[in-house]
């Protein structure tokens, strides 16, 4: 197959290198494949070519792609990783190539000068959709434009929808990666509608109907987002009732949306309208997995949602799911129990076949509804394997494409099982295995609380024994429900945790622990959602109690049927590699759609038959047309403001003069005073710093960037006056593991003007609490009263509350202005205990982790640094070992941590 088999591929490659630009492509139209192709232009030694913003994975399956392509092991794209060190990366970019590199590290390159910019061929940007003017890569596109004029910019995304939100989108991201021009290729562009028009005989549509309870519970789940969403809207009135609507719920997209519009105010969001935010991201949940789950698994998780919203002593929860309320919610959960099993007390009960089962309860019948889909799927293989034995063709393969990864597992179990399965019975051998596991989850659950109600009864008994006796004790004290809890706290409360742990604990490891119940049989996965993946897919995990390690199984020949989880990109290479004769798609998906069309497309001689299985009348059906309308319309706006947009023109150079920009005033009550010219104002930087986007604005306000491995503090402003950063989440981290303690100690020592910046995100709300968090009284817990009593412990410390990090590169700007320059030499000496180790070679990201672990402090990490090679060789020691090196309480706490034990 040729590279680029369709016409407008390769009118898209000669436009981008014909002329710098942005690409946006509709999503399956391969742009991985054109990406590649432009890669390949430049594998010679004679460039030097960076890809930036690209995964590890889309950088291994580049790599792949470009050896199908015919491109020598020695001339494909060289990954460069946090691993790799400084000498080394100077000589990889000194032999030129293509070079994938993580934005940090290339910015910390370039202003180190271990790259020369002006020989970079140029720079191509992945997934240029999150790119900002705040990002890495804009500054990355900063510093190679300053000194490199004539270099190509090439940047590629295929999310159309995200250059249409906000103020003018597609201007800004244009700005941000320093380019003027952009390439819009939607798919009703009329070259790759000609190029994919392709005679449809052979694509078959079939509209599944689902069943009557499936219908009622879609209905009931809709009926419930409906309800919060007009909730939401009458208690924020400050909020775009335009986008709060239930068709743009059913997306994932939804949740960016909606707390973009509350963010600026979250700290005035009511905890009910919290609550509501987090149900519509349930709900919607519900609703994928009405479609996609098995009756049992989708009841199970209804009544963890149940479980959840249950306390342990009957009471309403103050953050109970309003919707739970509904007469919606009702039929919800009624229905989603009718279609698992009916019990003697409905109405369905004499009408239901009893099936007979080990471990079913008494006066239980099974109903096991079947997903309707299964049967449809059932039927299509037939109807294939039929055809493939009557044409004699064998080596036909047939491809099966679902959106979860639970699918993948249920429909090979089902599939199988259908095929040997020999009796008439209408039960599903995986329902039947599903029920007998959800039935010993309950009775399991239940004896634990029994067990657990019994021993709170007799600890609260005994308890009572001691209440004459402690009453004396107890006169002039709070009362206990005033008290603050300490070490050593009573039996009863703790036997009281333990009992509503059970109902009330994390509703994330309720539904793990849930779903690992009914497939207790297999080696699961934990997904996202706790989802269990079957061991019998050609890629599984295999899991042990301490590790994970992926394994994988060979793909025999005899395997004519495989089901596959949607991937993306690689999606088009498996198409390719496989070259699959029967494409069924179980679950509907618009990029998948472009890229079986692509694929037909450039094997016109094959005749590929493609089932497109969906559920009629159905949220899974609407979700698929909006997903298509959305995109079409986000294209048709961004050729709208292409054609009215101001072009931007960025002054790549630095000012002229910037020495005129900063001028430090000298009182003018000595010798007459004089405004004394400076040199470009230094900010030392610590290198950790780099994952922030602090660094990108402070080099945006004609400061100079040193970067550097600091012992002390994050930026060095001047010989006086260090800062530490943080981020809100940070504070309360550092808070809590006491190291803010330490840094301020350490800042407090070696410098006269500690300063302690607190760093509000831009897009959200600048306040350290929200309002209903506020309490009427005083604890020393609070973050308000830590904050004081780091005040009081260090009087030297100063606090800067700033709202941005443009808010902070200003305050930095201006306590510079009457501030000598602070020298790199001393400020990475001050704290270092060897200082003929600050230029050592050690790794930076290993020597974090290690320094991150539990029994590691600044005063042993170089004795482990000194005496173990690397963090793989630490985790092989056996306690003795790293107990003689950093003594026995660290090295217990050290060696417990590596090994899971508490």
């Amino acid at each position: 197959m040729p590279e680029l088999p369709l016409g407008f591929q390769r009118e898209i490659l000669t436009e981008l290198v014909a002329e710098d630009g942005l690409l946006i492509l509709a999503r399956g139209l391969g742009l991985r494949s054109i990406l590649c192709s432009l890669l390949k232009l430049y594998t010679d030694e004679s460039h030097l070519v960076l890809l930036v913003n690209s995964s590890p994975a889309e950088d291994t399956a580049i790599n792949d792609e470009l050896a199908c392509m015919g491109v020598p092991a020695h001339q494909q794209m060289k990954i460069i990783e946090y691993e790799t060190p400084a000498e080394t990366r100077s000589d990889m970019y000194r032999k030129s190539g293509i070079f994938s590199i993580t934005s940090r590290i290339l910015a910390v390159d370039m202003l180190l000068n271990r790259i020369p910019l002006h020989l970079i061929t140029g720079i191509i940007v992945n997934n240029a959709h999150s790119v900002s003017a705040t990002s890495m890569e804009s500054f990355i596109l900063q510093l190679y434009r300053e000194e490199n004029e004539h270099g190509f910019i090439k940047a590629f995304s295929d999310q159309s929808e995200s250059f249409v939100t906000g103020f003018a989108p597609l201007q800004n991201t244009l700005k941000s990666l320093f380019l003027r021009k952009v390439h819009i290729w939607p798919r009703f562009h009329v070259m790759v509608a000609n190029d994919l028009e392709i005679p449809n005989e052979n694509i078959i549509e079939l509209r599944q109907p689902m069943s009557q309870k499936m219908d009622k519970i879609q209905n009931g789940i809709v009926e419930c987002m409906d309800a919060c969403l007009s909730d939401i809207k009458r208690s924020n009135t400050m909020v775009d009732l335009q986008e709060f609507t239930v068709e743009n719920s059913m997306f994932k997209s939804f949740d960016t949306i909606i707390r973009r519009q509350l963010d600026p105010n979250w700290h005035r969001v009511s905890i009910k309208t919290k609550q509501l935010v987090a149900d519509l991201k349930l709900l919607r949940q519900l609703l994928t997995y009405l479609a996609g789950y098995d009756c049992v698994t989708f009841y199970s998780f209804l009544q963890t949602i149940m479980a959840a919203n249950t306390p342990s002593d009957g009471k309403l929860l103050a953050n109970q799911s309003p919707w739970l309320l509904m007469d919606a919610a009702n039929i919800i959960f009624s229905l989603s129990k009718k279609r698992f099993f009916v019990e003697e007390k409905d109405e369905e009960y004499m009408s239901v076949d009893p099936v007979y089962m080990q471990g079913i309860p008494k006066r239980t019948k099974l109903v096991l509804e079947e997903q309707p889909k299964w049967g449809l799927l059932h039927d299509i293989l037939n109807e294939i394997e039929h055809d493939i034995s009557v044409a004699n063709d064998h080596e036909a393969s047939i491809l099966v494409m679902v959106e979860e990864k639970r699918s993948c597992s249920q429909l090979k179990e089902y599939v199988s099982a259908r095929s040997t399965q020999t009796d008439d019975s209408d039960t599903t051998p995986i329902l039947s295995r599903l029920a007998r596991n959800y039935f010993r989850w309950k009775a399991g659950i239940a004896q634990i609380n029994q067990q657990l109600k019994s021993e709170l009864k007799d600890q609260t008994s005994g308890a009572r024994g001691f209440a004459g006796q402690n009453n004396l004790a107890m006169r002039g004290k709070a009362p206990p429900n005033k008290r603050r809890r300490v070490r050593g706290a009573s039996a009863i409360a703790a036997a009281s945790e333990a009992f509503a742990r059970p109902l009330a604990d994390t509703f994330q490891q309720d539904i793990v622990e849930n779903i690992e119940a009914l497939d207790a049989e297999y080696t699961v996965e934990k997904t996202d959602v706790g989802v269990p993946l079957d061991p019998t897919l050609t890629v599984s995990l295999d899991i042990s109690y301490r590790d994970i390690l992926p394994h994988f199984d060979e793909i025999q020949p005899p395997e004519i049927v495989t089901i596959r989880q949607y991937s993306g990109e690689d999606d088009s290479a498996y198409l390719e590699q496989n070259k699959p004769k029967f494409i069924i798609m179980y679950d509907p998906d618009p990029a998948f759609v472009r890229r079986v069309e692509v694929y037909r497309a450039s094997h016109p001689e094959r005749e590929i038959r493609v089932y497109f299985m969906v559920y009629d009348n159905s949220v899974e059906e609407q979700r698929y047309l909006s997903a298509i309308r959305q995109e079409k319309e986000a294209f048709e706006k961004l050729i709208r403001e292409k054609s009215i947009m101001a072009v931007p023109i960025a002054d790549n150079r630095r000012h002229k003069d910037e020495e005129e920009v900063f001028l430090k005033t000298i009182s003018t009550r000595i010798g007459g005073g004089s405004r004394l010219k400076s040199t470009a104002p230094i900010v030392i930087v610590d290198m950790r710093e780099f994952r922030s986007s602090l660094p990108p604005i402070i080099h945006k306000e004609k400061m100079k960037i040193a970067p550097c491995t600091l012992q002390i503090g994050d930026y060095i402003l001047s010989p006086e006056i260090c800062v530490e950063r943080k981020s809100i989440s940070d504070l309360i981290g550092s808070f809590n593991s006491g190291r803010l303690y330490t840094q301020c100690e350490n800042m407090s020592l070696h410098y006269k003007t500690p300063v302690l910046l607190i760093e509000f995100d831009q897009n959200k709300s600048f306040s350290l609490q929200a309002l209903a968090d506020l309490k009427s009284d005083i604890t020393v817990t609070d973050l308000s009263s830590k904050l004081v009593l780091l005040t009081l412990a260090f009087p030297k410390l100063r606090i800067i509350w700033s709202s941005s990090p443009y808010e902070t590169a200003a305050i930095f700007r201006d306590l510079k202005s009457s501030q000598d320059e602070p020298e790199l030499e001393t400020a990475i000496l001050i704290g270092a205990e060897n200082p003929d180790d600050v230029n050592s070679m050690t790794n930076q990201t290993p020597q974090e982790i290690l320094r991150s672990m539990p029994g590691i402090n600044s005063k042993n990490y170089r004795l482990i640094m000194n005496r173990v090679k690397n963090l793989q060789e630490l985790s092989k020691m056996k306690v003795e070992d790293i107990q003689e090196i950093i003594g026995q309480e660290h090295g217990n706490k050290l060696y417990n941590f590596i090994h899971n034990r508490g």
